[in-house]
């Protein structure tokens, strides 16, 4: 209702509240030069409502920044750690993979592993296909177009210009004559196949149609930030992978995948109806490692399928 501006003050009360408290402490934040000791996108940030003089919006501005940031990636997360601890030979299989792009010094007494973001595109097809799986089982978005003039669309239906057309993803992700017959399970090695396939066909017919992964959006509309999310999200994930093992703490030490926690308007991915308690602890032989991200040159487009 905040987002409708729907008497937000009565439909959204607790929601308003709690956007005016959070605005407040990002004054003071400001005012405190906060910044200073910031990021060095904050710091960017800060520095471009400065000299456009928008200094007094940035509270406001930040918000809609760390929605952006935080509402999608940070579930993302969530089920692509679930699905990749609670399958050990899946977990294995990527460590093996993330082991070509990490690079290994030692100064002194002290080994530092390097994760070198720009070669995970190259040599971890794998975590890239197991992120774009967890993308697929696990967004609920929907796509939004006006219809500007009265369109037949297959020969047989009528789209009335005027009218808001609503196409939501998840039913096209659970399709299984786009998919497959497995469409209801997640398979981490399902895009290593589509991409397989697709090079071996001749017949562009055969190949599948990039709007068939609905997790960006499609056509003029498509996430301009997919490529930035699917680097932090592939990153972040090797780091974790190299360096933890994950430990469910409850059921017997066995996985239990939880339920959807719905109602997030913005939110293409929902987050877990509950908390998953799980013990975290340094792998055996990494106690003493340092770890780091590293990049070698630019970081590469991460071919994402559709675009």
């Amino acid at each position: 209702m905040i987002l409708l501006g729907i008497a937000p003050s009565i439909t959204a009360r607790k929601g308003k509240n709690a956007r005016k408290k959070f605005i407040a402490g990002l004054v003071d934040y400001f005012r405190d030069n906060g910044p200073e000791t910031g990021s060095d996108l904050i710091r960017a940030r800060w520095e471009a409502n400065k000299r456009y003089g928008c200094q007094q919006y940035a509270a406001s501005f930040e918000i809609g920044n760390l929605v952006g940031v935080l509402i999608n990636a940070t579930p993302s997360f969530f089920w692509m750690l679930l699905h990749i601890y609670s399958r050990p030979t899946l977990l294995e299989e990527l460590r093996a993979e993330i082991a070509h792009a990490t690079e290994s010094t030692t100064t002194g007494n002290t080994t530092t592993q390097s994760i070198i973001v720009s070669k995970l595109n190259e040599y971890c097809p794998l975590l890239l296909s197991t992120y774009q799986e967890t993308l697929r089982v696990q967004t609920h978005n929907s796509s939004s177009r006006w219809v500007t003039k009265d369109t037949v669309i297959a020969d047989q239906y009528l789209l009335k210009a005027g009218n808001v057309i609503q196409m939501p993803g998840y039913p096209v992700h659970m399709m299984p004559s786009i998919w497959g017959s497995d469409v209801e399970s997640f398979n981490p090695h399902r895009f290593l196949k589509i991409e397989k396939a697709e090079k071996k066909s001749k017949d562009k017919s055969q190949k599948q149609h990039p709007a068939s992964f609905r997790t960006f959006g499609g056509g003029s509309t498509l996430c301009p930030g997919r490529h930035f999310a699917t680097a932090e999200l592939c990153a972040a994930t090797a780091m974790m992978v190299m360096r933890f093992d994950i430990e469910p703490m409850h059921n017997g030490g066995t996985w239990v995948i939880p339920r959807y926690k719905y109602g997030k308007v913005a939110s293409a991915v929902p987050p877990p109806d509950r908390d998953v308690r799980v013990k975290i602890k340094t792998r055996r032989g990494m106690e003493d490692v340092k770890w780091q991200f590293a990049f070698e040159g630019s970081v590469s487009k991460f071919e994402v399928f559709g675009g």
